[in-house]
């Protein structure tokens, strides 16, 4: 088997700096994600984790995860003291030594001479520290264990360290809540070495411990268990997934286990380093989203009072049939990793299913996004609704129960569900404007500041297609009362739009415009502006080429949409996303060329795709990014759906689902579908470093007229042919 994972750059986009944007000696989607921090301490997640712009590292922690972290430990030399904190222990290195791929990291230390080596399974950190051979007497090697200071978004508010034995230690540490997460969860740990250590005395109010090793004659191996539920967990995790294997062994099965994942798409010609990309751009898209529970199948319930210890259900062979899973929102994920998974990796939505049905049982409601065992109610409206439709609508998804699922997604579309919530709302139900999207068809602005993103045109807007979305569900289910309510719903978007400016825009709660108006203002959009939430309406390109009066008129104003942006890089810095008409940095604007397509334009749609790409999107260097940022896996698979001629702009949801097909980058593209079958994607005509125009297209042997397959179609498996061109052809998307 090719080696994929060797040309994957894990710390591609790190000029940004946030807490759940990096990860190295990881496994997919794995609970444990140990890396070097260069900063600990940022604003909410921001600025923290592991900085290109930084020389020197505070220390290794184990969890990068949404509102999550801990763990900080550091190798030293010498009189250190974990007392001092980050700042005193910290070490410069060099990045002309350090090595990072997949599952492995190693950096040198310079202050201590030490180099630093990290592996991990999905719920282990393994370490390896080569100490100097020569060390002193006077210099004796440790090991400080910081459960003190504050890990990326969160503060540390309590913590444990205890000895068991010469080799073992066990403690626990506790997060404490953010903005994003209400409710504090506690992180516990197993710690053992392969060489004797001795626990200094600490303040156990703040555990900032040191482990003296003395004198090692060989490179020491640490490793650490870590479970959310507790040490009885932890010592099971690290047990299962460790025990009597070397640091080397590890390493190469976490090598492995990517290059497992990595080889379900197989692409071939085209540009090296567009190659190399692909690869980095699909780890992204499998590294986020991290495990919460247990090889056991315990995990945390922390949306009670109480938290509670809860059980997965088993399969025949006593292991869980599924995992729980710490993830931020899926606010765009219906034009990114849904579609992809669904295509891919279908066993993740499944999975990402039974772990929102599970919390709606325990919680009452499915929700955006799950972080210690509760709700995070991170953006806006009904997000995972379109990831339940694509999962039942394209047969990944098999509930014991579909009414109570489908019961539990509707909930979310009334008061009291997630269209009630503003972003980061948690403990009330104003921000959301349901109640007005219900009497009025749109939500007005000067909505109670009760949250963060108490817009009302792009809540009305986001509402509509999530409504949609739930009319693809219930006309499958036949619950034809609903498909009516909710195809209604669905074109409130259009109460927005104002012919005599061409674009959507906010109201008020008497039915006038907002005023004064301009496309770029902030006011009423959440992330974007008016240009680009007038153009998210995918679901709905007839209604939308309606407002504008004229198929021609509306083509016109995306196109100039796009001449705008790319004057700008097609790029808005974070908390400015309004002033580039498309910010292809962040979700709302990542549709939008796809419209072309379904507009009857699909040259227009492979012409802006490939500068988008090669703008912003482009290379395999860490000082390479995506535009913004990556938001878990979005932009990542964003880029590799676009990258191999598959989007879906609807996201896959409908019945049947349908993607659009352009021009792939690649001269061949081998997808492993379920059961073994293959998709494969052979391209003739390709030239790698300019735009590439399909001009004509088979499947499985028949021409295709249309630039369009549905997803049961791909899964079947076979041959699309694509014959490129320098210049458009004459093929149609069916409007």
């Amino acid at each position: 088997m090719a080696d994929y994972a060797s040309l994957v750059e894990p710390r591609l986009g790190n000029t940004i700096g946030r807490w759940i944007s990096f990860g190295s000696a990881c496994r997919p989607f794995g609970l444990v994600a140990l890396s070097p921090d260069t900063r600990i301490d940022g604003n909410g997640d921001w600025g923290c984790g592991y900085n290109l712009a930084d020389n020197e590292i505070v220390g290794f922690s184990h969890i990068h995860d949404w509102q999550s972290g801990g763990i900080l430990v550091m190798p030293v030399i010498g009189d250190v003291s974990a007392t001092a904190g980050p700042a005193g222990f910290k070490s410069p290195f060099s990045r002309d030594t350090e090595f990072c791929k997949p599952g492995y990291h190693r950096v040198h230390l310079d202050r201590y001479a030490i180099t630093a080596e990290l592996t991990a399974t999905a719920r282990v950190g393994i370490h390896r520290y080569t100490f100097p051979s020569d060390l002193p007497s006077s210099q004796p090697a440790a090991l400080l264990i910081d459960l003190a200071s504050q890990c990326g978004p969160c503060t540390m508010l309590s913590a444990s360290l205890s000895q068991l034995n010469a080799r073992t230690f066990e403690g626990h540490v506790v997060n404490g809540p953010t903005k994003r997460k209400p409710k504090p969860h506690t992180v516990h740990f197993v710690l053992t070495l392969d060489t004797d250590a001795t626990l200094a005395p600490f303040d156990p109010s703040r555990v900032q411990a040191r482990l003296d090793l003395g004198r090692p004659a060989a490179p020491v191996t640490i490793k650490v268990g870590v479970s959310y539920t507790s040490l009885t967990a932890a010592r099971a995790n690290l047990h299962t997934e460790t025990a009597g294997k070397s640091f080397d062994v590890l390493r190469a099965e976490a090598h492995a286990e990517w290059n497992d994942a990595l080889v379900r798409i197989v692409v071939e010609g085209g540009d090296p380093v567009r190659r190399a990309r692909f690869y980095t751009d699909l780890y992204f898209a499998l590294l986020g989203r991290r495990t919460v529970s247990d090889c056991t199948g315990t995990y945390i319930d922390n949306t009670g009072p109480q938290p509670l210890i809860r059980q997965i259900p088993l399969n025949a062979e006593s292991l869980p049939r599924y995992r729980h899973f710490n993830s931020d929102a899926f606010w765009g994920a219906q034009w990114s990793l849904v579609p992809l998974w669904a295509l891919v990796y279908p066993e993740i939505i499944d999975e990402f299913c039974h772990c929102f049905m599970d919390l709606y049982r325990n919680g009452g409601l499915i929700p955006r996004g799950p972080t210690g065992g509760n709700y995070t109610f991170v953006m806006t409206s009904a997000q995972t609704t379109p990831l339940f439709a694509c999962a039942l609508n394209n047969d990944l998804h098999h509930p014991a129960n579909v009414k109570e699922v489908y019961q539990a997604l509707r909930k979310n579309h009334f008061p009291g569900g997630l269209m009630s919530k503003a972003g980061y709302e948690h403990t009330t139900c104003q921000g959301g404007g349901i109640e007005d999207y219900i009497a009025r068809g749109y939500i007005p602005e000067g909505l109670p500041p009760v949250a963060m993103h108490t817009n009302g045109a792009s809540q009305t807007i986001e509402h509509a297609y999530n409504d949609w979305a739930l009319v693809q569900l219930a006309r499958t289910l036949g619950h034809h009362v609903d498909v009516e309510l909710f195809t209604r719903r669905s074109r409130n978007h259009r109460n927005l739009f104002d012919p005599s400016v061409g674009f959507c825009r906010p109201r008020e709660r008497d039915g006038s415009w907002t005023e004064p108006f301009n496309p770029l203002q902030k006011k009423g959009w959440t992330e974007a502006n008016a240009w680009t939430f007038t153009f998210h309406s995918a679901h709905d390109i007839a209604g939308l080429i309606e407002c504008f009066g004229s198929r021609d008129a509306f083509l016109a104003r995306l196109e100039t949409a796009f001449v705008l942006s790319e004057k700008q890089n097609f790029f808005a810095p974070r908390d400015h996303h309004n002033v580039v008409p498309l910010d292809f940095g962040n979700e709302p604007a990542l549709a939008t060329a796809h419209l072309f397509q379904l507009a009857g334009r699909p040259d227009r749609t492979q012409f802006w795709l490939r500068r988008v790409i090669d703008t912003i999107k482009a290379g395999n260097a860490p000082t390479d990014t995506w535009g913004g940022d990556e938001d878990q896996g979005i932009m990542g698979a964003w880029n590799v759906l676009v990258s191999i001629g598959l989007f879906s702009a609807t996201g896959a949801c409908e019945m049947p689902a349908r993607y659009q097909l352009t021009a792939p980058f690649f001269e061949r593209v081998t997808i492993t579908l379920p059961a073994g079958r293959k998709l494969r994607i052979v391209a003739s005509g390709l030239t790698p470093t300019a735009t590439n125009y399909v001009e004509s297209i088979m499947f499985n042997g028949a021409p295709l007229t249309a630039l369009e397959l549905t997803h049961a179609d791909l899964t079947v498996g076979g041959e699309l042919q694509v014959v490129l061109s320098p210049a458009p052809a004459g093929l149609s998307q069916r409007a």
